[in-house]
Formats: C-alpha cells, sequence, structure tokens
C-alpha cells in the first residue's frame, strides 16, 4: 500500500504540470469540469480510531483516476483556428490531462483536475477537505482569443496609450515603407480560492475570491475633425490599436440554512474592474501635426446583497423568492475639452461624470400540484434601475475640431420592469398532455427625452404532446405575443418616422414541431422544425420585419453492440428588412430599403467501433457553409436594385481517432483532425490600409479574410487507476 502510494506521488510530481488537450474544440472554454460531489460523511462506517490515513479507493470500489500524456503536431499557423484553443502556432505540444481524486477513512480528501495543460486555454484545480466539515480549493484558467494577424499601421507605440507616426511621415508618399505588422489578440488569466465550511448543521458558508487580468491588443476606431464647420467633409478616421490591460476582482460569499420544510440563503457580491490606461492618444496620420484623444474603458464597482428562500407548501406545493440590491458606481476622472490648442478653454462643470446606478430585484415563483394530472407555475418578477448619475450640461466639442459647437445634457437612464408568467400543465393520460399560459412584460422608462416611455408585451403559449405509438412522439407549439405602448417621441436630431426596434411595436409569433421516431431498437430519428416572425406593423423608418425559420433531422443507429453512428442536417435562415430615407439638401426625399438575407448549412455525421480486440477507432465529419445576401431597392423608383457581393464562410473538417487498450489500466490513442476554413467578405478583402480613389480620408488596418487549411496529430498515453 505504501509503495503503491509513494510512486502515485512520483508519478503526480513529474505529470501534473504537463501541458496540452487532444483536439481542443475552437470556442471559448467557458464550461469548466463540474465539481466533484464527494461521499457524504455519514456513509463511510469506519470505526474511529486512530489508524493511518489510508485512500478508500484502495479499501473499495476503486475511484476512477487518469492521467494522460501525450504530443501533438499543428501543421500551419492559424490564428482563426487557433482562436480560443491555442492551437494557433505551428509546431510540437504536450498533451497532458490529469484527474485524481483521493478518499480517506477519516472523512479527508483530496483532488486536483487539469486539461490543456500545455496550452494557453489551460485550466487546473486542486481541491481538499474534509468530509461533511469544509472544503478548500485553488483555480486556475487562461483563454486566448487571437483576432488577426493580417492587420497592418503606421503607428509606433503599439500596445500604449499614445501613438505616434514615424518622422517624417506622409500618408501619400511614404505609407506602406511605414507599416508595421501586429496582431489584434487578447489573453485572459484567472486565478481564484475559495472555501465552503458547515458550521453547524443546515448550515453553510461558501466564500470565494477571483482576480482575472486581460492583456493584449484590441481595434478601434478614432476620428478627428480639422474645423468646427462642415464637420462631415473634414474629418479624418483611423482604426487604431487599442491596448488592452484590465483587471477585475470578484467575491463571492453566500450563508444559506436549509432545513426539512425550507431554505434560506443570504449573499453578498463584490465586483472591482480596473483599466490600466484612461486614455488613448494618436497623430491624425493625415495631417501629423494634428492630435486626438478618446478616453477608454472607465473603472468601476459593483456591490450587492441578495435574500434567497424557498418553503414546502401543502398541496404539493412549493414557494421560492428572491430579493436583491445593488450600486454601480463610476467615477473615473473626465478627460479635458479637447487637446487641440486651438480651441477655447472651458472648465469641466464636473471634475467626473459620479456615475451611481441602484439596481433592485425581486422574484416569486409558486410551483404546485393539486392533483396527480395538473401542475401549476406562477411567477412575478420586478426588476428597477435607479440611475441617480447627477445631471449636468456640458459643452462639447466634436472629434477634437477647432471650437465649442453646442451644448449636451448627460441622460441618466432608469427604468421599473414587471413581469408575471402564469402556466399550467395537464396530462389527460398516459400518452398526451398539453401545457399553455400567459406572460406579461410591462417596462416603464425614466430619463430626459425618453423615445418611449412605456412599453408592454402580452404573450400566450401552448405545447401539445401525444405518444401516437409505442415507437413514435409528437410534440407542437405555439407562441403569439404583441408590444405596444405610449406615444413614440423621437429625439430632437432624429427622423420623425424612425423607429427603434427594441422600442417600437411589434407582433412575434412562434411555431414548432417535433417528431421522434424509433424505427428500430437499433434505429433513431428525430424531425424539428421551428419558425419565427416578427412583424413591425407601425414602423415606416427603421426595422420593419424578421423571420427565422429552422430546420433539423437527426438519426443515430446502433448495428451492433460495439457500433454506434449517428448523423444531422441543420437549416437555418435569418431574413430581416429595414427602410430608411435619404434627405437632400433640397425638399426633395426618397426611400430605400435593404434586404439582409442569412443563410446556414450544417451537416454532421460519426461513427465509433470499439470492442475489436484491444482497439478503438471513430470519426466524424463536420460541413457547415454560411452565406450572407443584402439587397438595396430605391422605393422612390421601383425595379431599381442593387445587391453587394455575397458574404461567405465554409468550413469542413474531419477527425479520426484510435485507442488500444495494452491492458486495464493502460490506453494509446492515436488521433488526427483536418480543418479547412474559407471566407468571402467584400467588407475587408481587397482593402488596403489606404486608398484615396474610394476613402480620402479614413486609414483601415489592411486585414483580410481568415483562410487556412490546418491538420493536427496526436499521439498519447492514458493510464487509469
Amino acid at each position: 500500500m505504501k509503495t503503491k502510494t509513494s510512486l502515485l506521488f512520483i508519478y503526480l510530481a513529474t505529470t501534473a504540470f504537463v501541458p496540452g488537450a487532444a483536439f481542443a474544440e475552437d470556442q471559448p472554454a467557458t464550461d469548466k469540469p463540474a465539481e466533484d460531489k464527494p461521499v457524504a460523511a455519514e456513509s463511510l462506517s469506519f470505526s474511529e480510531e486512530d489508524e493511518p490515513l489510508v485512500p478508500l479507493a484502495f479499501l473499495s470500489e476503486p475511484v476512477l483516476n487518469k492521467i494522460e500524456l501525450g504530443i501533438g503536431y499543428v501543421s500551419d499557423d492559424s490564428f482563426k483556428f487557433g482562436r480560443y484553443n491555442g492551437l494557433q502556432t505551428k509546431g510540437p505540444y504536450i498533451i497532458g490531462d490529469i484527474n485524481i481524486r483521493e478518499f480517506y477513512r477519516d472523512g479527508q480528501f483530496w483532488s486536483i483536475r487539469g486539461t490543456n495543460l500545455g496550452l494557453e486555454s489551460r485550466y487546473l484545480r486542486l481541491e481538499g477537505g474534509s468530509q461533511g466539515s469544509y472544503k478548500l480549493f485553488l483555480e486556475y484558467d487562461e483563454l486566448p482569443n487571437y483576432k488577426d494577424n493580417t492587420v497592418k499601421t503606421p503607428f509606433i507605440g503599439i500596445g500604449g496609450d499614445d501613438l505616434t507616426l514615424p518622422p517624417g511621415f506622409d500618408i501619400g508618399t511614404n505609407l506602406d515603407a511605414s507599416l508595421n505588422s501586429f496582431e489584434l489578440q487578447t489573453k485572459r488569466k484567472r486565478i481564484g480560492v475559495g472555501a465552503n465550511f458547515i458550521i453547524k448543521q443546515k448550515w453553510q458558508f461558501d466564500i470565494d475570491f477571483n482576480h482575472e487580468n486581460k492583456q493584449g491588443v484590441d481595434a478601434t476606431g478614432g476620428a478627428i475633425a480639422s474645423g468646427s464647420s462642415q464637420i462631415v467633409g473634414n474629418t479624418t478616421t483611423s482604426l487604431l490599436p487599442e491596448p488592452i490591460d484590465y483587471d477585475t476582482d470578484i467575491v463571492n460569499a453566500t450563508l444559506s440554512y436549509a432545513g426539512k420544510n425550507g431554505q434560506l440563503g443570504l449573499g453578498y457580491q463584490m465586483s472591482l474592474f480596473n483599466n490600466a490606461y484612461d486614455s488613448l492618444s494618436w497623430q491624425d496620420p493625415f495631417n501629423p501635426a494634428a492630435s486626438g484623444s478618446m478616453s477608454l474603458a472607465p473603472d468601476n464597482e459593483f456591490h450587492q446583497l441578495s435574500l434567497t428562500g424557498g418553503y414546502v407548501l401543502p398541496y404539493k406545493s412549493h414557494l421560492t423568492g428572491l430579493i436583491s440590491m445593488g450600486r454601480m458606481t463610476q467615477n473615473q476622472d473626465f478627460l479635458p475639452y479637447t487637446v487641440n490648442p486651438n480651441a477655447s478653454a472651458s472648465a469641466l462643470p464636473r471634475s467626473s461624470l459620479g456615475g451611481e446606478v441602484w439596481l433592485t430585484t425581486a422574484q416569486l415563483k409558486l410551483a404546485s400540484r393539486p392533483v396527480n394530472k395538473l401542475r401549476l407555475n406562477a411567477e412575478l418578477k420586478y426588476h428597477e434601475r435607479d440611475n441617480r448619475t447627477p445631471v449636468q450640461t456640458y459643452n462639447f466639442v466634436v472629434l477634437d475640431s477647432d471650437s465649442f459647437t453646442g451644448t449636451a445634457t448627460n441622460r441618466p437612464y432608469s427604468y421599473k420592469n414587471g413581469r408575471f408568467k402564469l402556466d399550467a400543465n395537464y396530462r389527460f393520460n398516459a400518452i398526451t398532455s398539453l401545457r399553455g399560459g400567459y406572460k406579461y412584460d410591462e417596462m416603464n422608462r425614466s430619463y430626459t427625452n425618453a423615445e418611449r416611455e412605456t412599453t408592454k408585451e402580452n404573450t400566450l403559449f401552448a405545447k401539445w404532446k401525444v405518444k401516437a405509438h409505442s415507437t413514435v412522439d409528437i410534440m407542437l407549439d405555439a407562441e403569439t405575443s404583441k408590444r405596444d405602448g405610449s406615444d413614440y417621441n423621437p429625439l430632437p436630431n432624429e427622423n420623425p418616422a424612425m423607429r427603434k426596434y427594441y422600442l417600437a411595436d411589434r407582433n412575434r409569433d412562434t411555431i414548432g414541431a417535433a417528431i421522434d421516431y424509433m424505427a428500430t431498437e437499433k434505429l433513431f430519428f428525430s424531425l424539428k422544425t421551428d419558425y419565427h416572425k416578427d412583424d413591425y406593423e407601425n414602423s415606416t423608418i427603421g426595422l420593419t420585419e424578421a423571420d427565422n425559420p429552422v430546420f433539423t433531422v437527426d438519426f443515430s443507429y446502433q448495428p451492433r453492440h460495439n457500433i454506434s453512428t449517428y448523423g444531422y442536417y441543420t437549416y437555418e435562415n435569418y431574413y430581416s428588412s429595414q427602410t430608411s430615407q435619404n434627405v437632400s439638401t433640397s425638399t426633395s426625399t426618397s426611400y430605400w430599403q435593404a434586404d439582409f438575407d442569412d443563410t446556414f448549412n450544417t451537416l454532421g455525421l460519426g461513427a465509433t467501433f470499439t470492442d475489436l480486440g484491444k482497439w478503438g477507432v471513430g470519426a466524424d465529419i463536420l460541413y457547415s457553409q454560411s452565406i450572407g445576401a443584402i439587397v438595396m431597392t430605391d422605393i422612390a423608383n421601383p425595379g431599381t436594385e442593387g445587391q453587394y457581393p455575397d458574404t461567405e464562410s465554409l468550413l469542413r473538417s474531419f477527425k479520426l481517432w484510435a485507442s488500444y487498450d495494452y491492458n486495464k489500466q493502460l490506453t494509446y490513442k492515436l488521433g488526427y483532425r483536418l480543418e479547412k476554413f474559407s471566407a468571402d467578405n467584400w467588407a475587408i478583402d481587397g482593402l488596403q490600409p489606404y486608398d484615396p480613389s474610394n476613402a480620402a480620408n479614413i486609414l483601415l488596418l489592411g486585414n483580410e479574410s481568415p483562410d487556412y487549411n490546418v491538420y493536427v496529430i496526436t499521439a498519447s498515453v492514458s493510464y487509469r487507476y
């Protein structure tokens, strides 16, 4: 026993921080491994004698522990392929996952879990404690975001808050010689610690702290106006490298009580955000003697207290509730009105915004089953945003132009939102059930020049399920809603006919159907379709309609106990239409309409073969295509249409893997993944950083649509005990 334990810790010491994981998916690693739920202390029937700590894994049914070590190889560089998984660079990487748990007869336990440890999407969690008494953990993870490595700019000082141009820079003569390649990429690093204490029977205290740092370079736009009149014609615009250096600290603490008939929890949450850079300054590439400045994300704080509870009522009913109050503040010092020395000097009316917002949330839900066939649910929600930020009138300078062009008053945004939902589910018999209900949503806004003070939305919904045959399940659902409200009051500088889509009158209808069919014990089919339609019937200018049909069919087939196959196909379409108006310098006006049509097709196939002697093999195929079209129509001249080039992306992926069980503990694994991606985007492709024939006052980054063909090969050894 001692020898086994010693060998285990030697092995851990040499592999615990070995990096990597095969085939990390190209998506944010937001789903971390779920927390273990240790065996309850009362389930351990050992005596309380003073004996050596012996892992339970060697005393009874073993807990499955696993360590995997290997190497992988990426065939080519690609920011798109490795955007979130850390496989953006050509070359080898280490595969190493670990998941070990040990439980002892006196209730002590510890565990270590790690994934992707060799990649920049790594995750590691150490945990330990005593069953029924306390639990401690230490957690670390990273998440990269590799956006683009095809960008170029003439600015010097990338990664800082002061961008300058090289001496003698002239955008018309030496731009190409002055361009510097750089990368748009950020990385989050988070470390967390926490504890759980059972301080007394039925009482528990949880607390955790997380510190996150995000660093890198992103892109933002900046503009400078060179005169106080005709701002549009005299404005220069540049895409700029924005420095990112954020620190976020989060604390969560909860004291909870769980009794026989009720539960109660008191919680506190704190969030502190700090940006190392207050502002970004840059020279004007079209006039290096001029410069501009813009503020960046301000420091801010958030504190919240909450009370949650639940209570068991008669007639199989359960009441739950929540009430919370939070306070957000932002007190970052204002920048000067302008960095332009020619503008008239004027003192700011305040040194900072003094932003203060109070948030109040209350929720009450009753779930009941008065009879076996009937279930009832009722829910009330209330949310209030009370913005107490001081209202002040400010002079303003448009884009660091030569002089003040007017005044503006800030509009603190406050609202009260009330929601009500009532639904019932009735099971007629063993094969049929019906669910239906009603929802009400009312929003009351309170701020200066509110476009619409009140909106109200009423919704009816229903779902019918029937088992038409022992092998066939059918589901139909439908929902309809209508939103209207008080009079719409456009802002002074807006077209009076315009309606913002989130405030406008809207009719929304949704219908759906699903069929599950078990053709045989080995073959299963499923079909699901949904259709969503929005109609903004009273909007003349703005979004007028939107449609979204979705269709999915999938199957699974297991011809033998050791062979499993599956497949699926999904079609999805987003269509929307909006209208707007051109207002010329004369009294004539014309209306135009833009129709947006985005289509997605996704196909997947896969198969797994096991128990082929000691071998197991599997394969996956994925094909995904998206096409976007925009058609412009001059309503005043029917038949006159203009179409932008279609945007298109195409993803093809193939995965193949094999495993060989050398024995019950040791498995050898091989993997191969091929992925091809291409995209066409008229808004990016072929655009140089500066093209005076198309945009004489705009400096871009010269980036290109991603296009890659990458394969990954992996070989690893997995040890289980």
